[in-house]
């Protein structure tokens, strides 16, 4: 069944933004009377039954809710610098998301292309991810911030990796996540130029290890789907 996404499931009764309406009456041809489950990005499931299937404003009564609990042992937050294509960008959210992360942060560094992001047409990407893969929590898409302000909210957080091409090839991510305990995980994703040696040595000082992810030099939307692959693989 298809998931509906709205992000206050706390009343019985509900209705669609415009959007969402004409998604389920006139592309899904769903009519009153019909179930259907919706998800708040919380962990809360409703199964719903439409009141109303006005194309633009469809309303509906929450007939019974469940609570999930996350389904990961681990918590995996990416930082990644965007490309100046941020085409690439979505397709690397939207995989991302559909594999499994919590967090994703952009960073602006020494060697990025792009300072700017949508943070709107992001979430919205994000809520498309977890309906289509039937998950019950919304990652958190966060503003784009400088290198050092990211590094400077990850002092608390023990697990923290930095990929940079010229790591030693065998300090890979996939060995050194073997030999870590499950909890929280920061991954730090470069632009296409790379980290800088001297953004290297910051992050170092706030506690990341270099990592490898392979003998290939991957783009920056390739390295973290691979990331998020070998987090979920460790499970």
């Amino acid at each position: 069944m298809q998931f509906f996404y709205l992000p206050n499931l706390d009343q019985d009764d509900f209705e669609f933004s415009e959007e969402e309406s004409k998604h389920c009456i006139r592309v899904l041809r769903k009519k009153k009377g019909d179930q259907i489950q919706l998800i708040d990005g919380k962990g809360t499931e409703a199964l719903a039954e439409i009141v109303s299937d006005n194309p633009k404003k469809c309303s509906g009564q929450i007939v019974q809710r469940i609570l999930h609990k996350p389904n990961r042992n681990y918590h995996l937050h990416l930082a990644i610098a965007p490309t100046k294509n941020f085409d690439r960008m979505e397709w690397m959210l939207e995989k991302c998301i559909e594999i499994g992360v919590d967090e994703i942060s952009f960073i602006i560094t020494a060697n990025s292309e792009r300072d700017k992001i949508n943070l709107e047409r992001c979430e919205k990407i994000a809520i498309a991810a977890i309906k289509q893969s039937k998950q019950f929590y919304l990652p958190s898409i966060h503003p784009i911030q400088t290198f050092q302000a990211f590094l400077d909210r990850t002092n608390n957080i023990q697990n923290k990796w930095i990929a940079w091409c010229e790591t030693d090839k065998t300090s890979t991510l996939i060995a050194q996540l073997k030999e870590t305990p499950d909890t929280n995980t920061v991954i730090l994703i470069g632009p296409e130029g790379d980290f800088s040696a001297d953004e290297v040595k910051q992050s170092a000082k706030k506690g990341f290890k270099l990592c490898s992810l392979g003998p290939n030099i991957l783009r920056s939307e390739t390295a973290a789907v691979y990331a998020t692959v070998v987090c979920s693989a460790k499970e």
